[in-house]
């Protein structure tokens, strides 16, 4: 017994953390905010946006995958001209997304913080990226980012159940062994215009050895790799469609898609719904509610071997988007017009 859970302990740096060989945590949101995996498609619009996502898996399973990520991600200002677009003025109710903003040079900054566990397993990570997004044509944009950040893998020993109480072999490995520590990195491209964007990049860069300080393993954290395609067709004045695909592929796992699409009405309520390849569909409900802020709710259903033992996933997002609120020519003509009269 105590061989074969030392051997099981070690192999499980080479499974997933969410399944299909995938170690990186998987988000139904990943679909629409592309900055989760790719560092170069934050501050495609013209506002700041701040997001937290929680994430709960295979619900009637104890110890099931439980994730929650913080992202953010802005244009910054490199001289004195106003970066960011002026949004929702009026704190309007339902208010309209913002859009893409394209035919000029945007350099921006991003940050991502995530912890992923599972089981007694639990990995966090924290990473910062930069990105330069250069105008390819009046009404397309090309960006290319990176990111940099550290991540602790790690064993919580107070969710594992032994066998025996007096495990000898497994106390001399999680006494020595219980957590490794390692820097990071992510890149990405990106192609858009104010309807569209196709994105590619890879997490895990560095492709660091499991190494559990004085436990040598052969297994790896490996790279991931994402593709991205979006289209926004619209219907009339108020009706949106918007299809859209990632496809996920990693060394030994097979290639894993998402696809799906949502429609939106006046930019502001939307309902979408998704199929992951061999293993799970999903629907999705969202809508700007108030004082620039959001809201989105996605029930994922398993549709492979899973779908007898758990009851679903649910994620939440709640975001906020943060613009320039003073419209700057009106006051700088205010500022003249007052200055003359005096």
């Amino acid at each position: 017994m105590n061989k074969l859970y030392y051997i099981f302990t070690l192999s499980f740096l080479a499974l997933p953390l969410n399944g299909n060989g995938q170690q990186e945590a998987y988000f139904l949101n990943n679909i629409n905010n592309q900055s989760i995996l790719n560092p170069a498609a934050g501050g495609l619009t013209g506002v700041a946006q701040i997001e937290l996502t929680s994430r709960s898996q295979w619900m009637g399973y104890n110890g099931g995958p439980r994730s929650y990520l913080l992202t953010a991600n802005s244009q910054i200002r490199t001289n004195k001209e106003q970066v960011l677009s002026e949004f929702n003025k009026d704190d309007k109710a339902f208010f309209s997304s913002p859009s893409n903003t394209v035919g000029k040079i945007k350099h921006t900054l991003g940050a991502k913080a995530m912890n992923d566990a599972i089981g007694p397993f639990a990995k966090s990570s924290i990473h910062g990226s930069y990105a330069i997004h250069l105008p390819f044509s009046k009404k397309l944009n090309f960006g290319v980012g990176v990111g940099l950040g550290w991540s602790n893998f790690r064993i919580d020993q107070d969710r594992v159940t032994l066998h025996e109480d007096d495990d000898i072999a497994y106390a001399n490995f999680i006494g020595q062994s219980s957590a490794q520590n390692f820097l990071d990195a992510n890149a990405g491209i990106i192609f858009y215009g104010e309807k569209f964007s196709i994105g590619l990049s890879s997490t895990q860069v560095f492709k660091n050895q499991a190494q559990l300080d004085e436990i040598n393993t052969a297994n790896y954290y490996n790279r991931h790799f994402f593709g991205s395609v979006k289209y926004a067709f619209s219907f009339g004045d108020k009706i949106d469609f918007e299809p859209a695909l990632i496809a996920k592929y990693t060394e030994g796992a097979p290639l894993s898609i998402d696809a799906g699409a949502r429609f939106t009405y006046n930019s502001s309520l939307w309902l979408g719904g998704y199929y992951r390849t061999g293993n799970s569909i999903a629907i999705q409900v969202g809508a700007n509610v108030i004082k620039n802020l959001y809201v989105s709710y996605g029930y994922e259903l398993s549709v492979g071997a899973l779908r007898i033992s758990n009851n679903g996933t649910h994620e939440i997002q709640l975001g906020i988007y943060i613009g320039n609120n003073k419209n700057k020519s009106v006051e700088d003509g205010h500022r003249e017009n007052t200055e003359e009269t005096k």
